[in-house]
């Protein structure tokens, strides 16, 4: 197990990690490392090696958040320009400084390229003095000019690899009609350009790079994309506990890259915190990233004015896209002065500006990190329960779906000893549980688990009482033990009411010994035990059996066995058979087993059979007496069955709305959508990271909804 208790963990990757300047590691980790952005890269490098030396030139335009991988992307062309024998033959790589901040003119700029040009030919020449020129604008001609007679002389090429170049352009006046102007007459240097924002220098008709560039959009880390990172780190840094992390935790890696962008160096922070503390939940994980990223935010909110710090601080609050109008209220400020400081804001970086079909834009803050950030550390509890319960539907919603994919996950941690007996048994028992799992995986969970080196057996004691040694079975059984239990159980020489076969077959299903389960239930439902046939038929339906199950579920009702009705009724209506006879089952288990899911399963079911008894008033009842996460199960189930007009009530609901909206946002989002209930500008108001999410929960729910309008 590794330590947590020191900040330093032994490991050169995170005690020496350069986290805001990983461009300028050493080449071999570079070519190493890169893993992402592979797409830009190999299309940019494609380009440069099919150009002959009269070909124009292709500038480029790299447009990603900060922390996205510009800089990375830029040094990795830079190092195969350099490496690359039949590329170095014809270019040169130019990539200055990520911070230029003595760049302001276009001189400025051409004199560092010529620096540079001069220095990799090793050719060194006596330029003329700034004070000998009439004007700057001729200086500025000069210096290009002799960049363009040294390349022409190395019958080279020069690749300007410019990061920040956003921030180089807005200092230019004229400049920038002159750079154009220059690199469109001559056709010998290439601008390969990084910016955090496509500001009107790049898209206004009238501005000099108007349509100029080839633009490329970074856009933040998918799942596979984090996942093959991880996978590499392991390999190359030798840290085993990263190896498929991503699959053993897609929930945790879900939530992390929606509401943290999907950023490369957002991936930094949290890997730092993993190889700390692996067992967080998937809010921990980014609250304590917020807390390492907190110096840099920080610094970027005290750099703001105070209105300013206000607007951008309600905006967070608000999380999706807002307009001016939400933000008068929220800041107590005129609309003049709002619209004045977002201007300001947008120029900064911080705020994004989305147009709509009218005049009224809606704005956000363009990093989802810093959005969450300012949650977490600034916001009211509220706020952050909002982020928390958004976190927790994510993890859900995933995992849910991802579940066999987690279980090999699981088993291969196992393999590995990277856990616990006690965090083991709880996801072993977790998987060996779901339907979704098969048996020979199931088999090979339970095996692992009692393979852990952490795992103790407890020696055996002298023959007992029945009495004592059931309790001492429930002990072994409480510990994990089934091995030791199944032996005990053997000392009962003899048990006619079938509750030793009863109790052997839960142990060996335990175990993963499905057929010797089997076999001692099967001994106990012929001694008439109920619970026995209870356990067998859910080992049936677990394993696909439905009929086997079906036919043990209705033997046991009628001998009393309360259980299985809910079961039998739940197990109907998944197949979308029987709606009548699931309807008397769900129904009698609400006299004996009132609880909460009964009651709200019996609702569902009485839709399905076209019954809507005052459904609204008795949903409500159910939601406000029971405490229970995970309510959305049932609204599935009632989207399913097409009651989408039902469901956005319940989220619309004066006492319950907000509670249900707080916690299951994305799928209010998505029964907006499915009834039609896009007006002010819903789909450009749902954060775009989170948009996929809500795709997916639509096309699940019409998918079902086809399959239950089947009869």
């Amino acid at each position: 197990m590794m330590e947590t208790k020191s900040e330093k963990t032994g490991n050169w990757f995170v005690d020496q990690l350069s986290l805001y300047q990983n461009a300028n590691n050493d080449s071999a980790s570079v070519r190493r490392n890169f893993i992402v952005r592979t797409t830009e890269f190999d299309l940019i490098m494609s380009d440069l090696r099919r150009k002959k030396i009269k070909d124009p030139l292709q500038h480029e335009l790299l447009l990603g958040r900060r922390g996205s991988g510009k800089s990375t992307l830029l040094r990795r062309i830079q190092i195969e320009i350099m490496e690359d024998p039949a590329l170095n033959e014809h270019y040169i790589a130019i990539n200055l400084a990520e911070e230029q901040a003595g760049i302001y003119r276009l001189s400025d700029l051409w004199y560092e390229v010529l620096q540079e040009i001069m220095l990799q030919t090793k050719q060194q020449l006596d330029l003329r003095a700034f004070s000998s020129f009439q004007s700057n604008q001729e200086y500025t001609r000069y210096l290009y000019d002799e960049i363009h007679k040294i390349l022409r002389a190395h019958q080279k090429r020069a690749v300007l690899l410019l990061d920040n170049l956003d921030r180089i352009v807005e200092n230019f006046d004229d400049d920038g009609h002159l750079m154009r102007e220059t690199l469109l007459n001559y056709n010998d240097l290439q601008l390969v350009g990084g910016s955090t924002r496509m500001d009107e220098h790049f898209w206004k008709y009238d501005q000099p790079f108007y349509e100029f560039f080839r633009r490329h959009r970074l856009e933040g880390l998918t799942f596979e994309e984090i996942h093959q990172l991880l996978n590499q780190w392991s390999e190359a840094l030798s840290l085993p506990q990263l190896k498929d992390y991503a699959l053993k935790n897609r929930g945790k890696i879900e939530a992390l890259r929606i509401l943290t962008d999907g950023l490369p160096r957002t991936l930094q922070f949290f890997i730092k915190i993993f190889l700390q503390n692996s067992t967080l939940t998937g809010f921990d994980h980014i609250r304590q990233t917020m807390d390492l990223a907190s110096p840099l935010y920080q610094e970027r909110l005290n750099n703001l004015t105070a209105p300013q710090r206000k607007i951008v601080l309600e905006m967070a609050f608000i999380w999706e896209a807002c307009s001016i109008k939400q933000l008068v209220d929220t800041c107590r400020m005129e609309s003049k002065l709002i619209s004045s400081y977002m201007k300001q804001l947008n120029s900064y970086g911080i705020v994004e500006i989305i147009p709509t079909s009218t005049k009224n834009h809606l704005y956000r803050l363009s990093e989802r990190f810093f959005n969450m950030w300012l949650i977490v550390t600034q916001g009211n509890p509220d706020q952050k329960r909002k982020a928390r319960y958004l976190t927790i539907f994510l993890e859900t919603w995933y995992d849910a779906h991802e579940i066999q994919a987690l279980a090999r996950a699981h088993a291969q941690s196992l393999k590995e000893q990277n856990m616990g007996y006690d965090q083991a048994v709880v996801l072993t028992k977790a998987f060996s549980q779901s339907k979704y799992i098969g048996v020979e995986e199931r088999d090979s969970l339970l095996d692992l688990t009692y393979q852990l080196s952490d795992y103790r057996p407890e020696k055996g004691d002298l023959p007992k009482k029945f009495e004592e040694i059931l309790t001492r079975i429930n002990m072994l059984r409480e510990n994990g033990n089934f091995t030791k239990a199944l032996e005990v159980i053997d000392e009962i020489e003899n048990e006619e009411d079938g509750r030793k076969f009863a109790i052997k077959g839960y142990l060996h299903t335990e175990l993963g010994n499905l057929e010797e389960a089997e076999k001692n239930y099967l001994l106990a439902v012929e001694k008439g035990n109920t619970t026995a046939s209870f356990n067998l038929a859910l080992l049936y339906q677990y394993q696909g059996k439905e009929k086997k199950a079906e036919a043990l579920y209705l033997w046991g009702i009628k001998r009393g066995e309360t259980n299985s009705l809910h079961n039998v009724a739940l197990m109907y209506f998944m197949s979308n058979r029987k709606k009548q006879e699931s309807l008397e089952y769900i129904s009698e288990c609400n006299k004996f087993n009132p609880d909460f899911k009964s009651k709200f399963l019996q609702i569902v079911i009485e839709v399905w059979n076209s019954i809507f008894d005052n459904l609204i008033a008795r949903i409500k009842e159910i939601i406000k007496n029971n405490q229970e996460q995970y309510i959305e199960v049932y609204l599935y189930d009632l989207l399913y069955l097409e009651q989408t007009h039902l469901v956005l009530s319940l989220f619309e609901d004066a006492e319950l709305g907000q509670s249900l909206r707080d916690k299951y946002q994305l799928l209010y989002y998505a029964t907006l959508i499915l009834n039609n209930k896009t007006e002010d500008n819903l789909l450009l108001r749902i954060p775009p990271d989170v948009m996929p999410t809500v795709e997916e929960i639509i096309e699940r729910v019409k998918s079902k909804q086809v399959f239950y309008a089947e009869e």
